[in-house]
C-alpha cells in the first residue's frame, strides 16, 4: 500500500494538484470580478416565455400521443407577445367640478439593486396558434380529433389549429 505522500510526487502529483486547483477555480468562477451578474431584468422575461413555451409544447405533444392513430409528434406553437406583468398599485379618483381626475402611485419595495415595484401577478402570453405535424395527420379522422381536441384545451378555434403528416 502506498503512503499518501507517495501519491502527489512526479507528474502524477502535479497533475492532481492541477486538476483541484481548477475544480476550486471554476467553483468560484461566478464570484470573479470578471464574471457579468445578470441583473433580474435582463433575460428573465425571455426565459420565462421560453420555458412557458417549451413546457406547453411537451404537453400539447402528449395530449396528441394519446390518441388514436397518432405516432410521432412534433409541435410548434406560436405565442402573441410576452407576459405581462400587474403592479400593486394605489388609485385615488378625484371629482373637481365637470371633470374627474385619477391619480395612480405604485407600490415600491427596497432591494439592493434600489426600489421595485411590487408585482401582483403575470399574465401569460396568448397562444397564436398551434402547428402539430405526426405520422397519422394525413388522415382526416386523426385531423379532426386532434384539432377539437387541442381547440378545448387550449381555448382557441380551430382555425388557429393546423395539423399535418
Amino acid at each position: 500500500m502506498k503512503k499518501p505522500t507517495e501519491l502527489f510526487r512526479g507528474r502524477r502529483g502535479i497533475v492532481l494538484v492541477a486538476a483541484f486547483a481548477l475544480g476550486i477555480f471554476l467553483l468560484t468562477f461566478d464570484k470573479l470580478p470578471f464574471h457579468a451578474e445578470k441583473k433580474n431584468g435582463d433575460s428573465e422575461p425571455y426565459y420565462r416565455v421560453s420555458f412557458y413555451t417549451e413546457n406547453l409544447e411537451k404537453r400539447i405533444k402528449e395530449l396528441c400521443r394519446s390518441c388514436d392513430g397518432v405516432g410521432d409528434v412534433h409541435v410548434l406553437l406560436t405565442l402573441d407577445s410576452g407576459s405581462e406583468y400587474v403592479y400593486a398599485s394605489d388609485v385615488e379618483q378625484r371629482q373637481e367640478g365637470s371633470g374627474a381626475s385619477v391619480t395612480r402611485e405604485y407600490l415600491l419595495v427596497s432591494t439592493s439593486d434600489g426600489d421595485e415595484p411590487v408585482k401582483v401577478t403575470e399574465i401569460y402570453p396568448k397562444i397564436r396558434g398551434v402547428a402539430v405535424v405526426c405520422s397519422g395527420g394525413d388522415r382526416a379522422d386523426v385531423r379532426e380529433k386532434i384539432t377539437s381536441l387541442l381547440s378545448a384545451a387550449l381555448g382557441i378555434p380551430t382555425n388557429r389549429i393546423r395539423v399535418s403528416s
